[in-house]
């Protein structure tokens, strides 16, 4: 495993050189900013496809105390609703690797996780605090950011969740 995480880092490394930005409309002369689900695109496996899905993509750090009391109810949300075409990302942002995969383990995580080990996506999106979260709509727009983990939002959050799981694109 621990090789596989290795490989999985230096294609994160090597990869981000070649990133295009996909945004939304700009006007002449605006730069779009970037989206959490196209950087972090490149760094999922082939079978895993975030089109068409709600998604919520988490950045996290093993040092981050809130970061604990979010995985719980993460797992939660991704067992509950992830047939539903829920998918959850968790993108770790730790330069120490095997407190990361401690992390792991402890919190044994079903959902994907990715290891962003020189922040080089978290710089992308200019994170500004730890946890900070994503949530997509099916059409791929960003419904909204988190910053912090707050366990007395997470009803309105989960419920937004519920929403967008009901809602269909127009295709």
């Amino acid at each position: 495993m621990i090789a596989r995480v290795r490989s999985t880092l230096a294609v994160l490394s090597l990869a981000l050189v070649g990133l295009s930005v996909i945004g939304e409309e700009v006007s002449a002369g605006e730069v779009a900013a970037p989206q959490a689900t196209d950087l972090v695109k490149p760094y999922l496996p082939d079978s895993l496809s975030l089109d068409g899905k709600v998604v919520y993509v988490d950045f996290w750090a093993s040092w981050c105390v809130p970061c604990r009391q979010s995985f719980p109810w993460i797992e939660e949300q991704y067992d509950l609703y992830h047939k539903r075409g829920f998918e959850v990302v968790a993108v770790n942002v730790d330069t120490d690797h095997e407190a990361a995969l401690k992390f792991l383990e402890a919190t044994m995580a079903t959902f994907p996780v990715i290891f962003d080990s020189t922040g080089s996506i978290a710089e992308q999106l200019g994170l500004q605090a730890m946890p900070t979260s994503y949530l997509y709509g099916r059409d791929g727009r960003l419904v909204s950011e988190h910053l912090g983990f707050r366990p007395e939002e997470t009803d309105s959050l989960e419920s937004v969740i519920f929403q967008l799981l009901e809602e269909r694109t127009s295709e």
